[in-house]
């Protein structure tokens, strides 16, 4: 497998280990700034409203300027959402860093399209996308076991650590 195949698969476990350690932890995380389930819910629903807003403009510059730019751009901003949902000292900041990484969300898809533009024939165009679905599911598993055990040591700490991956992926990228 070349090193472009691996990139991306690591930036798709990456990506989904950042949703799964949320799982865990946020209920308890937000509970600090004395949020209700209510505000958990709007959390989650804000990243994925910014994430369905973003995501085909992302595509459409990502056709534009290349893939590999905008995966970058988009794996910075994922750790700047998570910094900034890490170190939030209230609860606007929380919803300010869901925003920045929703906005952002564009890994996956951009992973996507990276691997199908990799394909020589359909057989590996199938192959590759059973690959991004392998890595999601283990990375599924993966990320809320991390936010449990994360969350022991502080419950942000699994927010800091889903920024600092983030960003280990954007340097490697």
């Amino acid at each position: 497998m070349n090193k472009t195949k691996l990139l991306v698969l690591l930036t798709v476990f990456i990506d989904v280990i950042g949703i799964g350690i949320i799982i865990p932890v946020l209920p308890f995380y937000v509970e600090g700034f004395g949020a209700s389930a209510f505000i958990v819910t709007a959390l989650f629903a804000v990243y994925s409203f910014c994430s369905l807003l973003s995501a085909p403009v992302i595509g459409v510059l990502s056709d534009k300027y290349g893939r590999r730019p905008m995966l970058i751009a988009s794996i910075l901003s994922t750790s700047l959402g998570w910094f900034v949902f890490a170190a939030a000292p209230n609860l606007l900041f929380l919803f300010i860093g869901r925003v920045i990484d929703g906005l952002a969300a564009g890994n996956l898809p951009i992973a996507q399209s990276y691997f199908s533009d990799l394909a020589k024939d359909e057989k590996e165009r199938t192959h590759n996308m059973g690959l991004i679905g392998m890595i999601f599911g283990v990375a599924f598993i993966i990320g809320p076991f991390l936010g449990g055990t994360l969350g022991s040591i502080s419950h942000s700490f699994p927010f800091w650590f889903a920024g600092g991956l983030a960003l280990f992926n954007a340097i490697l990228a």
